[in-house]
């Protein structure tokens, strides 16, 4: 009787393993304590696997790694927009100090100040409040593309034509700093089928960004070429280029604007960003001799065959 009491006790210990093992694993994975535990990976199944234990314990395993990604995820994202909030935060009482010092200054001496100051002043607080009113705007437009507030309306058009009217907006600006904007288009280039609004503003972007960071008498090249079926565009620049430390996190939000300065370009990089991915595609800091390379591409649009 005691030998058949011992050997039911260590099969029964034997059997119900698997569960115990199971209990412990569902017990230690406790999301309210910070970053779950995972279990293990769980081994392979073996083909036509009958026993209902494994093969749940198997789907435990499964489950737990996915909430467990995705919860470091969410506490990812949640930093970045805390750091976010911080560096747009730093970004707004720099040029809002400024403008309201030298509006004080106008409203307590507008008495004793003469016609020049005055004017000084007056200029250096539209300046501040055109950098405060850019910032909304990019404010904005950033939050409308991560929360589904824009819709792609896609469209054939002409990718040389539209670089061209850019090319314009800049003409003034690149005239003052002594750049050169040079436009490498092949001919017979294919129309593209995407948002034109929205690569425009792209375009806007990488520009101002490629003007800004590039130094008195520098070059900024904007190169289209076919790529299979699609326009593949690169906008490179003879400024000092991007910093190691910088480039794995290029396009998130902290990185963007981890120097603290206004005309950092980071907010315009995070909406490229959100662009492109909206068309489905990726937009990468390619390596170059000198200065920074974007890349990104666009879909070719079908050709029609000639009717007549």
């Amino acid at each position: 009787a005691v030998f058949g009491l011992l050997a039911g006790l260590i099969a029964f210990r034997w059997v119900t393993r698997p569960l115990r093992r199971l209990t412990r694993d569902i017990q230690a994975f406790d999301v309210d304590a910070g970053v779950p535990a995972l279990p293990a990976p769980p081994a392979p199944l073996r083909p036509g696997e009958r026993d209902e234990l494994a093969i749940l314990q198997h789907s435990f395993a499964h489950m737990a790694q996915r909430i467990g990604e995705q919860w470091r995820q969410l506490r990812q994202q949640d930093q970045q927009r805390r750091e976010l909030v911080a560096n747009i935060s730093h970004d707004l009482r720099t040029p809002l100090s400024s403008l309201h010092g030298y509006l004080e200054v106008l409203a307590l001496k507008d008495a004793t100040l003469g016609a020049g100051e005055r004017q000084r002043y007056l200029s250096i607080a539209l300046a501040q409040s055109s950098k405060v009113g850019g910032l909304a705007q990019a404010l904005f437009e950033l939050a409308r593309l991560e929360h589904g507030g824009v819709v792609l309306e896609p469209q054939a058009f002409s990718l040389p034509d539209l670089v061209q009217d850019v090319f314009q907006k800049f003409e003034l600006a690149a005239q003052a700093r002594r750049q050169l904007l040079a436009a490498d288009i092949p001919a017979g280039l294919p129309a593209v089928q995407a948002d034109l609004g929205l690569v425009e503003r792209v375009l806007t972007n990488l520009l101002d960004n490629a003007i800004r960071h590039t130094p008195e008498g520098g070059r900024i090249t904007v190169a289209l070429r076919a790529a299979g079926d699609d326009v593949e565009v690169r906008i490179a620049d003879t400024g000092p280029g991007v910093a190691p430390e910088r480039r794995a996190h290029l396009f998130s939000a902290p990185s963007a604007l981890d120097s603290r300065r206004l005309d950092s370009g980071g907010l315009g990089l995070l909406i490229v960003h959100r662009i492109l991915q909206l068309h489905q595609r990726r937009i990468e800091l390619a390596a170059g001799d000198a200065g920074a390379v974007f890349v990104f591409s666009l879909p070719a649009a079908e050709r029609r065959p000639a009717t007549g």
